[in-house]
């Protein structure tokens, strides 16, 4: 039965007792998002288990609360845990390139860092001065002094030997240095071997004088070698015993310097590092005695001594929340940078370690975002990793791309909860395509766009506006604001069931609902001022719906609002342009021919109709089979299309449309124009619902109201659809002063009846016939007389006994539909 709907069906009016008595101030600021109990479990399940691969990966629309949820939840989490340990980086005294990590207790890296800078500063300036005390020198000159004896020992006996046998040890220029060089003694002169052929001539020496010289050199020679390496043996004897005493009398301090570190860090994890760094300051004295004249500018000569802390959780309360909002390789796991020095060439140290993302929320939770996430290169194979291993290992970009490293710091084991936020989209492609995906984010928290409508989901969903307006200082609603805000929520989720968890959207309405309340100095937003924010921003978003309408109105595109057509009906569609919404009519219409082509979908023949336009029009097919076909045959051709339409069309809400079409041009009977048609049909003529059932109706309405409204324009819909309808306060305000209607109608023969203001037919199981006079057996008639008549073509134009009879063959049995 066809039911006009009154002016109370078609939107929903926030009841009083849903309010509070008297403005919002009453109400209590939500503390964290509502009605996504569904979501925040499976947010807590995530968080709380310790096994490996529970992180958590986030979907559902931007604006129904999942950053908040999981930002306060998270937060609300952490503080109830103990802090995580702090991570260094230091000098591995084994192993320079490869720098060691070391885990302290929260606040003890600080202590660490400072106590080294503190040591390396008191030591710089204190050892120069002991070392060069009198005293201090004095104790290594006597414990050196046996030894300098030895070496003087050594070398006198040696120079009497060569002067007994008439040699002199002498020193000679050889370029910028020296060297040693025993020479004969001729006439109280030393003379170089290679002149005692001069003297020879001269006849100073002998030839035998000569041989024995040259004699006694080479055996001189030999044991200067010896000695060389003697007293070699011995200096070196005396720099490790200066050494030695240097570090006997210095390692006193140097314990002492580390034991107050030690007590100050209070952490045995550290214990180890320090002992070596009492080992090593002793082998390293000179470093500490190096003039500030000869430090290179880009030298850091104490760099061994010095610890990076990467990461410092001093003031963290409970456990690190990190929000990267730009995971760059870089930024998520940390790099090492590099420096030019003097020279031009590159150089890095492990103070220039520097930690990312995972690192410093490690002990806690790290929130990304899945489309920043997946467009940086090599972060998300990079991530998989470090949650399948558990561990980071840094490295500079440079040594990513070029393969080269200069530094490989020790792998860093992490315990960290990772939150991706991303659409159910791309959960799908990655749980489908990536094998790694579903083992290393096992827990989906799906976020709904819609709540069910209720006194106390109204209560959150205000809650929530509160807390908006407390944040950012803007007006108070008054009862009117509040029930406006709320049918605002019933418009945006598109369900007069439901109300919009899109909590974003909502605050927008009431930011400018409040700066327009602003303007007119009022104390409260009313729901005057929250129909002003919406008139106003759709008046700026709808420049294309304005631009369409005008094409209509000025004739430009056809849309017939009254009067009767034959095979024209007005159907309704949606323009989603995604920051604005809006419905068209536009003319549906068929033609009708002999012919054995069936449905033809202009649309589809165009390259312009989608698969489920496709779908619907082969369900619409079905329904005429059904309802025609049931003694003869069904041949006809049949056109169907959307006129003055040059883009692409898809959907099924307009299949019931263009069955209506279809059997006016079958029956010749004229349809009403000044109904606009929607819904969707299955192949048993059920009328089915269909999206967008208030843009339709009030795209439908501008038309009409732009024309001047003449009573009898309305807009049918089906019947599922009636209790999403929240149309606008002018549509409402028509259909209450009875010159605009909205009828629900649940099957064909329901719609066609209104179309036509004729009765769509029985089916009569005795007579096998639709009742007399009705639209369907109007159609039924002139179906069966265009077989007639097909029949007739194929014997008059075939003549011949065998092609006759496969022309009538083909006619009696082939239903091209």
């Amino acid at each position: 039965m066809i039911h006009e709907l009154k002016a109370k069906d078609l939107a929903w009016r926030c009841p009083v007792s849903w309010l509070p008595k008297k403005d919002s101030t009453s109400i209590k600021p939500a503390s964290t998002i509502v009605a996504q109990d569904r979501a925040v479990d499976a947010i807590g399940f995530g968080l709380a288990m310790r096994g490996i691969g529970f992180n958590v990966f986030v979907t559902g629309m931007s604006g129904t609360g999942r950053l908040t949820t999981i930002k306060s939840f998270v937060e609300k989490l952490a503080e109830a845990d103990d802090k995580p340990d702090d991570i260094c980086f230091v000098f591995n005294f084994r192993k320079p390139e490869e720098p060691s990590a070391i885990f302290l207790k929260a606040g003890a890296g600080c202590r660490l860092k400072d106590g080294m800078e503190g040591l390396i500063e008191e030591l710089s300036t204190s050892l120069p001065a002991i070392v060069n005390d009198r005293e201090f020198r004095s104790r290594i000159d006597r414990a050196v002094e046996p030894l300098q004896r030895q070496e003087r020992e050594a070398i006198e006996a040696f120079e009497k030997e060569v002067g007994d046998a008439g040699f002199v040890l002498v020193q000679v220029q050889a370029g910028l240095v020296t060297r040693p060089e025993i020479l004969p003694v001729v006439e109280e002169q030393p003379v170089p071997l290679e002149k005692m052929a001069e003297l020879v001539e001269a006849g100073t020496l002998t030839t035998e004088d000569v041989d024995r010289f040259r004699e006694t050199h080479n055996k001189l020679s030999e044991k200067f070698r010896d000695v060389f390496q003697e007293v070699a043996e011995i200096r070196r004897m005396v720099q490790d015993r200066v050494e030695d005493v240097r570090r006997k009398l210095l390692q006193p301090s140097f314990d002492s310097a580390v034991k107050r570190i030690r007590k100050d860090v209070a952490d045995p994890r550290a214990y180890p590092y320090l002992d070596d760094v009492a080992n090593d300051l002793g082998e390293n004295l000179g470093l500490f005695m190096i003039s500030e004249e000869d430090i290179p500018l880009d030298g850091d000569r104490f760099l061994r001594w010095r610890v990076n802390l990467v990461v410092d959780n001093t003031d963290v309360s409970g456990r690190p929340v990190v929000m990267e909002t730009e995971p760059s390789y870089t930024n998520l796991f940390g790099t090492i940078e590099r420096t030019l020095t003097q020279s031009g060439e590159a150089a890095t140290s492990l103070m220039r370690i520097r930690a990312g993302a995972l690192m410093r929320a490690n002990g806690g939770f790290l929130v990304l975002n899945a489309d920043d996430l997946l467009m940086e290169p090599r972060v998300w194979p990079g991530l998989k990793r470090a949650l399948k291993y558990r561990r980071v290992q840094i490295q500079s970009l440079e040594s990513l791309v070029l393969g080269a490293a200069l530094l490989k710091p020790e792998p860093v084991p992490i315990n960290v909860k990772v939150v991706i936020i991303g659409s159910r989209a791309i959960y799908d492609l990655l749980y489908r395509h990536d094998a790694d995906f579903p083992k290393i984010f096992k827990v989906l928290a799906d976020f709904d766009t819609v709540l069910a409508k209720s006194k106390g989901h109204a209560r959150d969903v205000l809650s929530v506006l509160r807390r908006v307006t407390l944040n950012e200082g803007l007006r108070e609603l008054d009862r009117s604001g509040m029930a406006a805000m709320l049918e605002e929520a019933v418009r945006v989720g598109g369900w007069r069931r439901r109300f919009s968890s899109r909590f974003s959207d909502l605050a927008d309405v009431l930011r400018e609902a409040s700066y327009r309340a602003g303007l007119e100095s009022a104390k409260r937003v009313s729901g005057e001022h929250v129909a002003g924010a919406r008139k106003a921003r759709r008046r700026r978003n709808s420049l294309t719906e304005d631009r369409t309408h005008e094409f209509i109105s000025e004739g430009v595109v056809r849309v017939e609002t009254r009067g009767s057509v034959v095979g024209q009906v007005n159907g309704l569609a949606v323009y989603d342009l995604g920051h604005h919404r809006f419905g068209k009519p536009s003319r549906i219409t068929a033609q009708v021919g002999l012919g054995r082509d069936g449905v033809i979908n202009i649309e589809r023949q165009a390259g312009l109709s989608g698969p489920t336009h496709d779908k619907g029009v082969g369900i619409l097919t079905g329904f005429l089979r059904g309802t025609f076909a049931r003694q003869s045959p069904l041949t006809m051709s049949c056109s169907v299309t959307f006129e003055q339409s040059y883009g692409g069309v898809d959907g099924d809400s307009a299949s019931s449309t263009e069955i209506y079409a279809i059997l006016s041009a079958i029956s010749g009977l004229p349809l009403r124009q000044d109904i606009a048609v929607t819904g969707s049909v299955d192949q048993h003529g059920n009328v089915q619902a269909i999206g967008g059932a208030n843009e339709k109706i009030e795209g439908f309405f501008r038309v009409c109201s732009e024309r001047k409204l003449t009573g009898s324009q309305g807009v049918m819909i089906p019947k599922s659809n009636v209790k999403d309808l929240h149309l606008s306060d002018e549509v409402v305000a028509a259909v209450d002063d009875g010159i605009f209607h909205v009828w629900a109608v649940g099957s064909i023969s329901e719609g066609i009846e209104l179309l036509s203001d004729r009765p769509a037919g029985v089916w009569s199981k005795k007579k096998e016939s639709w009742s007399d006079g009705s639209i369907f057996a109007t159609c039924q008639n002139r179906l069966d007389e265009m077989v007639r008549q097909m029949r007739k073509a194929a014997k008059s134009t075939d003549k011949n006994g065998p092609a006759k009879n496969q022309a009538e063959n083909e006619i009696d049995t082939k239903s091209t539909m």
